[in-house]
């Protein structure tokens, strides 16, 4: 369906949704078709962006998919409260367009992801996807954006995949790859011995990490003494962390996130691990370590996104605009707020929500990550490329404030981390990118911005 033929087929909903405040008048100056002033099958007029500008009006929907319920709820609802505080401070600096997310529960299941994304696309027509914590679920919404032409900009899943050999041209990753964490987490934990064991949660995230950080440890001489899988949502880790003890391994590395970590780490301090080996992971933050027995887990050292020591000129406005809504800031929190501002800027600079055209508004984009460097999203593969950092847990006295049990002890530049477009992951992305080709979507009428 073309623009004018979309434009022929906008019901009242949608008529107000595109209009706004502008009212009757205002929209049959935009060349709305209305019943009563035209003739039937007659060719309707191309609303004129300026005049949309001058008078103001739209309502983008953004679909946020995520796990509401399930083991990751908590850390979903961080991101949705990102998304809301960015949206809310767009807002206050152009009434002229309005946000408004509308809500899917994938359950952390990517069959139920799938379904609440094409809900989304195909009965509430939102305009742009975003969300997902689990890679699974990232996966699956991306697969279905892809199939339904409509842009998504996934938040918190870090399965390198995604922005590799199950990359989509519709797809963008605002949060950093495993990969990325890895070269920033891998070197660190090379400093305590190189003789690893593996704890790895069954699915896409835990397994995509546990060869990102197997590549490092062999590159530099060293040894998997053994790995483990676990299910999702797994609660009994002794037999795992029995058998690890009995190794001489000097690291164990939690390939794992959220509940399964905190239990995971619950059980190896029981065994006494933590006094055999030096303990790290693949990801965490605050919304993970409060409910780790902490004090246990002092100079343990895990992926880390995003925090108040980040050092970014825009660092504190972030972090007091998050905390203005939250007595506990995590960086999940963050994801949901730079991924609301990605969406946002780059939508006003389009000024349409056209899948193609947010795409490449969206190729090459540099921002302000709120870190000391710079960020942008590439082309060859949609990551956003930032600096990736390796997260220290601390004493209490040594916490920027309450809440807060990580500072930086690593930082790498986001072209490190990233790699070049040419390692294996982004060329498989560039040649999926490049070939793809985003059709119209059915029953849409884009929306002028």
């Amino acid at each position: 369906m073309d623009d004018q033929t979309a434009d022929a087929a906008v019901g009242r909903k949608e008529f107000l949704r595109r209009t706004g405040a502008l009212g009757i008048a205002g929209a049959t100056a935009l060349g709305f078709p209305l019943l009563e002033t035209r003739a039937a099958g007659a060719a309707p007029l191309l609303p004129p962006r300026d005049v949309i500008a001058a008078g103001g009006g739209a309502t983008i929907k953004v679909g946020h998919v995520d796990g509401f319920s399930g083991v990751y709820a908590a850390a979903s609802q961080s991101q949705q409260l990102g998304l809301e505080v960015a949206f809310d401070e767009v807002m206050k600096k152009n009434s002229r367009i309005k946000y408004e997310i509308v809500k899917g529960d994938d359950a952390s299941k990517p069959a139920t992801g799938t379904t609440e994304a094409k809900r989304l696309i195909q009965q509430e027509k939102v305009d742009v996807l975003t969300g997902c914590l689990s890679s699974a679920v990232g996966l699956a919404v991306s697969a279905t954006s892809e199939e339904n032409n409509v842009f998504f900009l996934a938040i918190g899943t870090h399965d390198t995949n995604i922005t590799g050999p199950k990359a989509h041209r519709v797809t963008f990753r605002q949060t950093c790859s495993n990969a990325m964490l890895a070269n920033a987490v891998g070197p660190e934990l090379l400093k305590h011995g190189k003789k690893w064991y593996f704890l790895v949660a069954d699915y896409a995230f835990g397994t995509d990490a546990h060869d990102r950080f197997k590549k490092i440890l062999l590159a530099h001489g060293g040894q998997e003494v053994g790995a483990d899988l676990h299910p999702l949502g797994q609660t009994d880790y002794s037999s795992y962390l029995t058998k690890a003890r009995n190794t001489d391994a000097n690291v164990l590395v939690f390939c794992n996130y959220g509940p399964d970590t905190q239990n995971a780490t619950k059980a190896a301090i029981q065994l006494g691990l933590n006094k055999k080996m030096q303990f790290g992971g693949i990801l965490c933050g605050n919304d993970v370590a409060v409910g780790l027995p902490v004090d246990d887990l002092i100079g343990s050292i895990w992926g880390y996104v995003w925090g108040p020591d980040a050092g970014g000129a825009t660092t504190n406005h972030v972090y007091g605009a998050l905390k203005a809504r939250t007595k506990a800031v995590d960086w999940r929190m963050y994801l949901g707020y730079m991924a609301g501002m990605s969406i946002s800027n780059r939508l006003s600079h389009v000024g349409t929500t056209d899948t193609e055209k947010l795409v490449e508004a969206f190729q090459d984009y540099h921002y302000d990550a709120a870190k000391k460097q710079g960020a942008y999203f590439r082309s060859c593969d949609h990551q956003a490329v930032q600096q990736t950092y390796a997260g220290v847990i601390v004493p209490a006295a040594k916490r920027h404030a309450e809440g807060e049990y990580f500072v930086i002890g690593n930082s790498v530049g986001g072209d490190f981390a990233a790699e070049s477009c040419s390692n294996p992951d982004s060329m498989a992305a560039a040649a999926i990118i490049s070939s793809d080709k985003i059709g119209p979507r059915a029953d849409y009428p884009v929306v002028k911005v």
